[in-house]
């Protein structure tokens, strides 16, 4: 059985062998062309809705868990969870494909280090160039943007 702690490191989890539903593949990859960082938060909010609708009749959640966005956009992700009595994923802080991944996965029933294991490859699948400007902080991927603050990938 699989511990339900996070892993200590990314490299942890990395998995070259994973595979991945070929329709949720080809929903993120829709959701890359779209710009997902473009454009105002509500704007942002509705392309991360469009994905999760797709996401949860992809993997059969019904009804799909309610996504809810905190506030904080000032703030890193790490505060974002998926509340299962109340079949609810909170995402706090500033927007995170990853930290999204991570809640949906929580949703379908994973525990913290298959979470990390199904949404980092996935991340890593989808957006390689990312990925790998990422510095890894134990278990999390945290991305530099162009101007020289971090945020959360």
């Amino acid at each position: 059985m699989q511990s339900d702690s996070y892993p200590a490191t990314v490299n942890e989890v990395l998995d070259d062998s994973i595979t991945f539903n070929p329709n949720a593949l080809r929903s993120l990859r829709m959701f890359k062309l779209k710009k997902r960082w473009r454009g105002a938060l509500e704007v942002r909010h509705e392309k991360i809705r469009t994905l999760h609708l797709a996401l949860c009749d992809i993997y059969g959640l019904q009804p799909p868990p309610r996504l809810i966005f905190g506030d904080g956009y000032a703030s890193c992700s790490g505060r974002s969870c998926f509340i299962p009595t109340m079949n609810v994923i909170v995402l706090r802080g500033r927007l995170s494909v990853v930290t999204y991944l991570h809640e949906f996965a929580h949703a379908r029933g994973m525990n913290e280090k298959s979470a990390c294991r199904w949404s980092i490859n996935l991340f890593r699948r989808i957006w390689p160039g990312p990925f790998a400007r990422c510095t890894h902080e134990g278990h999390i991927l945290r991305a530099s943007k162009r101007n020289g603050t971090r945020s959360e990938a």
